[in-house]
């Protein structure tokens, strides 16, 4: 059953002063608690796995952030391009691993790359800050070649909570996120761009991460801690994220 969107009722009025602003409190991912940083880690090894990139690959990470995906990427020999709305993002990205990635500050409604440039595009943990979901993926398949693959994770079925904003006196929703996903809300918007579905995963099961789970398993074999992780959620179906992998269309 798919799961409605939560959306404001008006268009952002400025997205782009709040997400360059969003940018300065990136935080470095060395800084993070142990357990949140061994719980980000397994999120990005399923990332990876899932996108499976060649060496000499070409990758577009929308919406960098802190960079890690790019250094993950980087170290398997793919070429990685990271972008990001804001220079202070871009700036911190490019301090944390300099050699990850050829860095830009990019919009990702308006993405400054020629058609069918990369392999792979990757909006981990982007989407659902969109004011327009729909937009942002025609992009995304633009710059993304036949037969690319797009990979897209989400946090999946999320409860949002607005807040009165103390500044403005309106309902904000809590982290800025807009939308909400299940398997089939997501599917619709890659089959609305021409991108089909090709592999779904759900993964970091709630339960075990109020448990301590991802730094009791941090130095545990992949496939271990995936099996735990799948287990949990066929036992508690609470998972944390939905990743989506997609291929483009011709």
């Amino acid at each position: 059953m798919s799961v409605d969107t939560h959306s404001t009722q008006s268009r952002l009025v400025d997205y782009k002063a709040h997400y360059q602003a969003d940018a300065e409190a990136i935080v470095d991912p060395q800084e993070l608690d142990p357990v949140r940083r061994a719980s980000e880690n397994r999120r990005l090894d399923a990332i990876v796995r899932m996108l499976a990139p060649a060496r000499g690959e070409r990758l577009l990470d929308i919406g960098c952030g802190s960079g890690w995906l790019g250094e993950r990427c980087r170290s398997l020999g793919v070429a990685v391009c990271a972008t990001d709305i804001g220079f202070t993002g871009v700036s911190g990205a490019r301090a944390r691993f300099p050699q990850a990635a050829a860095y830009q500050v990019g919009d990702l409604y308006y993405l400054p790359f020629a058609d069918a440039r990369f392999d792979a595009v990757v909006l981990s943990e982007v989407v659902e800050h969109l004011d327009d979901i729909g937009a942002a993926l025609a992009e995304a398949r633009r710059v993304l070649r036949p037969g690319g693959r797009l990979l897209v994770s989400v946090p999946y079925r999320e409860t949002i909570v607005d807040h009165l904003c103390i500044h403005c006196n309106r309902l904000t929703p809590a982290n800025a996120h807009l939308h909400r996903f299940d398997e089939v809300a997501l599917a619709a918007h890659f089959e609305r761009q021409g991108v089909a579905v090709d592999k779904v995963q759900l993964m970091t099961n709630k339960l075990l991460e109020l448990a301590g789970f991802p730094g009791l398993s941090a130095r545990w074999p992949y496939t271990a801690w995936r099996l735990a992780d799948a287990l949990m959620n066929k036992i508690v179906r609470k998972p944390a994220f939905l990743c989506m992998l997609g291929i483009r269309g011709a």
